[in-house]
């Protein structure tokens, strides 16, 4: 069974194409009819829930509680229950089960994915422009901040010496005291 991040575009379309899946958290969705389910459901509507039995196809829950179901017939029940804040916002999450699996809901979720590649390669690029240790490739602020790290005097018995690297410890005490730390 997959699992989802709750509030994800994955969670969305697995609720439009019907496909049972976990969250990290309390937000599930499985095929069919549930049991046990939680008592947060109010009596009438677990009675509905009960009558639906051999007609649900797919089941949505939150901590338990069945808080959407499908029917053969296409119908979609969502008892207009209020419940706890985080099952409120999974009930936010339920507008996708009326969606079309291939639909506006798809076509939204593709585009922002396209536009979080382009964020993380626009983030990437600056980076790959220079090779690694190259001083034109290093902004001058944090140059400016490891120099400042560098000048400061760190007691060799204080355990913090440790956590340098050997440029660190090479640039501060010079190679020969180097072999001698390690």
């Amino acid at each position: 069974m997959k699992k989802l991040a709750t509030h994800s575009w994955a969670a969305r379309e697995a609720l439009a194409r019907r496909e049972p899946f976990h969250t990290y958290g309390a937000f599930r969705a499985v095929d069919g009819y549930s049991l046990p389910f939680g008592n947060r459901l109010p009596s009438s509507r677990q009675e509905k829930y009960r009558a639906d039995r051999d007609e649900i196809i797919y089941t949505v829950l939150s901590y338990q509680t069945p808080i959407a179901w499908a029917l053969r017939s296409g119908e979609i029940v969502v008892p207009d229950v209020k419940y706890s804040r985080t099952t409120a916002g999974h009930q936010s999450l339920l507008y996708a089960l009326r969606q079309p699996a291939d639909g506006p809901l798809a076509r939204a979720a593709q585009e922002e994915r396209q536009a979080a590649r382009t964020r993380i390669a626009r983030r990437r690029a600056p980076a790959a422009l220079g090779k690694f240790g190259d001083p034109a490739a290093v902004p001058p602020t944090i140059v400016a901040r490891i120099d400042d790290v560098l000048s400061r005097p760190v007691p060799a018995n204080s355990g913090e010496a440790a956590i340098y690297s050997t440029e660190y410890l090479e640039r501060r005490d010079g190679a020969a005291q180097l072999s001698e730390a390690a």
